[in-house]
């Protein structure tokens, strides 16, 4: 087990590398004032929870570059922020979206289905290739409805250890399905993903 540095840069460089327990130790020390700030800005738990998930999940996808970052506390802000912009545009225009989806799904229902049930068991073998800790957190996460807590206890770990392995968990996913952007996509990762 490799040692984890106190230096900002070093952890950065470690992250860079691929580290988990780098990523893990980011996540411990920043993820309450990410979702804190988050919570103050949106006015919504739930809201809140998905930016900081976003945010550590895009922190995971683009730790190769995360050695040129000179200042950690200010870049995860400033992706929280962006994120919360984005959320608050796409719930803004939610329901041209919602109408243009159903559009979508209007003409061919019959494809529409078949896309979706192919869709379906991409992603639940995509999941069979996760660590064994992620994808245990995941499924109880996302197919059981369990709280971050209570698979902490389930499962014998802390609660800032489930939601690193969710946030690794979708992270991998969206890597493992990046030549699935159909409508059927975005509605499966809308109300399975990304809750």
């Amino acid at each position: 087990m490799q040692k984890i540095p106190h230096s900002e840069s070093e952890l950065l460089c470690q992250l860079a590398a691929g580290s988990e327990q780098a990523f893990q130790v980011i996540f411990e020390r920043y993820w309450d004032a990410i979702y804190s700030t988050s919570l103050l800005l949106t006015k919504s738990p739930a809201m809140a929870e998905d930016v900081a998930q976003d945010v550590f999940t895009m922190l995971w996808e683009k730790r190769v570059q995360m050695a040129q970052v000179e200042k950690l506390e200010g870049f995860l802000f400033v992706a929280a922020r962006n994120t919360i912009y984005t959320r608050l545009r796409k719930i803004a225009s939610g329901n041209a979206y919602r109408q243009y989806l159903l559009h979508c799904f209007s003409e061919g229902v019959a494809d529409g289905q078949a896309e979706f049930r192919e869709l379906e068991q991409s992603v639940l073998r995509a999941i069979q290739q996760l660590p064994p800790q992620q994808q245990k957190a995941f499924k109880l996460s996302r197919f059981e409805g369990m709280r971050h807590e209570e698979i902490a206890v389930t499962m014998g770990v802390s609660r800032i250890t489930i939601k690193s392995y969710i946030v690794q968990a979708i992270a991998s996913l969206r890597k493992a399905l990046p030549n699935h952007a159909s409508g059927a996509l975005i509605t499966f990762w809308a109300f399975i993903f990304l809750r």
